[in-house]
């Protein structure tokens, strides 16, 4: 597994309707919840540099039409949070990763509220 260098893109679907995205074109921090109900360790991304943004809306059966759109954020601007990108490929989707806590926690809103920050719409 390869590690994942701090100048990577860090790719995450953002699904179309208010709770995924606020007015004026802003992530909610919906989006970067963990669903412990479902055992998840951490955020699913994807590494653009292996899986371009359509491939991922492919992947998460994503439509433009309605409203699903794509955001990106430096791996080394996540980690600074305090969190970390851990490579977990799959096999549709070689370049998966997940963000995970770290010596912050998803689990926080404040943390999950900054990530949804520093986070940005692709055009």
């Amino acid at each position: 597994m390869d590690a994942i260098a701090d100048d990577e893109i860090l790719l995450r679907h953002i699904p179309g309707g208010t709770l995924w995205q606020a007015p004026g074109s802003r992530i909610t921090s919906a989006n970067f919840q963990l669903r412990h109900d479902r055992n998840e360790t951490g955020v699913s991304v994807t590494r653009l540099q292996i899986t371009t943004p359509e491939r991922l809306l492919e992947l998460v059966h994503g439509s433009v039409d309605a409203g699903s759109r794509v955001a990106a954020a430096r791996s080394g601007d996540v980690r600074a949070m305090g969190l970390k990108a851990v490579p977990m490929p799959l096999p549709d989707d070689p370049g998966h990763a997940e963000i995970q806590s770290n010596t912050a926690s998803l689990d926080d809103h404040g943390c999950r509220k900054r990530l949804a920050m520093l986070f940005q719409f692709l055009p």
